[in-house]
């Protein structure tokens, strides 16, 4: 019984600690989200985007006026970066940059500029996904690309 009351008492301290810190949340943490990335801000977005390859996760922050970031994978093809969600129509981040396509890209310590658009041709969501798959394993698993899979491509800020 003191067991019990013990991890009881765990519980509610940690509950009560993320109460209090969870407003002052910056970058995104695994899958809670957070607001405005933390870095070294880069002036201008990448050309090629190629220096990422070795990375696996990135932060994404949009809606600038109101910074929401999240963790998410992305992968470059043909020196672009590209940004998928999973179950892009019930997520928040998607319809936020459909709102308002400014992005900040945070890989590593750096964070990087960019437009997000929506890539919304199939053939070239499938043509993406698949070149995903090269880097993301489970992906190159499955056998036909998951569905409800919205790219958004990095572009610059003009």
């Amino acid at each position: 019984m003191k067991i019990v009351k013990r991890i009881g008492q765990g519980i509610l301290v940690i509950a009560i600690l993320l109460a209090v810190a969870y407003p002052f949340r910056r970058d995104p943490i695994g899958p809670l989200a957070g607001k405005a990335v933390t870095g070294e801000r880069v002036a201008k977005t990448p050309d090629d985007w190629s220096f990422t390859d070795e990375h696996m996760l990135f932060a994404v922050e949009v809606r600038p006026d109101d910074p929401h970031s999240v963790t998410t994978i992305g992968f470059v093809h043909d020196g672009a970066m590209h940004i998928p969600a999973m179950n892009g129509s019930e997520k928040d981040w998607p319809a936020m940059v459909l709102t308002d396509p400014r992005v900040q890209v945070k890989v590593e310590d750096k964070v990087y500029p960019g437009v997000a658009t929506r890539v919304t041709d199939e053939a070239e969501r499938d043509a993406l996904i698949a070149s995903a798959a090269k880097k993301y394993a489970q992906l190159a698993e499955r056998e036909e690309p998951p569905a409800d899979v919205w790219v958004f491509r990095i572009g610059p800020v003009e």
